[in-house]
């Protein structure tokens, strides 16, 4: 067989596998990633992944000895239980095979989804220690950049540790998610869990699960026109204030937003999965501060993945003081806002920018270190 006809040929389940158990793997040997944030994958990894998977670590030999003696255990349980259900049903020896089989072949795929998440999972984590290089032998950021709240925690001593209930729940709704956009979800949470547990709640675990391709794709939409307020360049822990779409001076309840495709029915819908609070007409507050001299300008925002300032127009004193209107997510709502690729809304932003004009505001793009 030639080199090209090699090279058409899929690939096998079980290079997948490897793949994935090369990515897992190589994660938590790491030694750039910081000790705390290793353990926190390795116990993951450890309760989600195939039994089948190794660990070279020579602590982990036995670990992995004990799950391959368990996978056979279950096997051999297995078979045993088929046989006693053949007698005491009475049903066809064949009839019992295939059913085995068939439950076989959804395990199979349950566990291949979770690799996959695993994998997805491994990647989010090794980018984000990349782009925020760390001493490996103190696991201490660099002296240039902000300490993120992981690092707080782990020089003040309080190494969290992520929940084995919340691996359990996790696993649970995330066995059946065989879209990919949906895995790469289950995987951004799994991976803000790992790096800062308590991050995301069983709630929204279990909301994540429940959503279908409308709501998702809604609820995309929704976060794509979102303003959000809250403490920037703080890596990999933003504390959200508020978030949500404003509605540009009308009502959301009547309509408003309809034009970008967030009428009143649908946000009926974004509401039904407590994705959004109740009153579509909440209210935002934003605070001006001292820029530096004797200008003002109120606390920055982020749209569309950039920052923004808004700078008076003119002289005049404005109030202290800016309140704004619109939907506002809700907690479960700001703790999934973050894991969504967000699509381009140059409507909504323009429209946006004319808004803040007519309030005496000019929206200019910031760049915050």
């Amino acid at each position: 067989m030639s080199d090209e006809t090699k090279s058409e040929l899929p690939a096998t389940t079980e290079d997948e596998e490897n793949t994935i158990l090369d990515v897992v793997t190589d994660l938590t040997l790491d030694s750039t990633i910081p000790a705390p944030i290793r353990r926190n994958a390795l116990k993951a990894f450890d309760r989600l992944c195939s039994a089948l998977i190794d660990v070279p670590v020579g602590a982990l030999e036995r670990r992995s000895a004990e799950k391959r003696s368990e996978s056979e255990a279950r096997i051999r349980i297995r078979e045993e239980i088929t046989a006693q259900i053949v007698q005491q049903v009475k049903v066809d020896p064949e009839y019992a095979l295939k059913a085995g089989h068939k439950f076989a072949e959804k395990i199979i795929r349950e566990q291949l989804n979770l690799d996959k998440i695993s994998a997805i999972a491994a990647n989010e984590l090794k980018n984000s220690e990349s782009n925020n290089p760390t001493d490996p032998d103190t696991s201490e950021p660099n002296k240039e950049q902000s300490t993120d709240s992981t690092n707080q925690d782990i020089n003040s001593g309080e190494e969290k540790t992520i929940d084995d209930y919340w691996l359990n729940i996790f696993a649970t709704e995330a066995r059946p998610v065989s879209t990919e956009e949906m895995q790469h979800r289950f995987g951004r949470v799994l991976a803000g869990e790992i790096e800062k547990p308590e991050s995301y709640s069983i709630k929204a675990v279990k909301l994540l699960g429940e959503l279908d391709q409308k709501t998702a794709a809604l609820f995309k939409r929704l976060c794509s026109a979102c303003v959000v307020f809250g403490f920037f360049r703080i890596p990999n822990s933003e504390h959200i204030i508020d978030a949500g779409v404003l509605s540009l001076g009308g009502s959301a309840g009547s309509n408003a937003l309809s034009k970008y495709g967030l009428g009143f029915g649908q946000l009926n819908l974004l509401n039904e999965y407590d994705l959004i609070i109740s009153n579509y007409n909440s209210w935002f507050k934003c605070n001006l501060y001292l820029l530096g001299g004797g200008k003002r300008a109120f606390l920055p925002f982020e749209h569309q993945g950039k920052y923004w300032n808004l700078l008076p127009l003119s002289e005049q004193e404005n109030d202290l003081e800016l309140k704004l209107s619109g939907v506002v997510l809700s907690r479960v709502g700001r703790e999934l806002f973050r894991i969504v690729d967000q699509d381009p809304m140059p409507e909504y932003t323009e429209d946006l920018r004319k808004f803040f004009a007519e309030q005496n505001l000019n929206m200019i793009e910031v760049n915050i270190p």
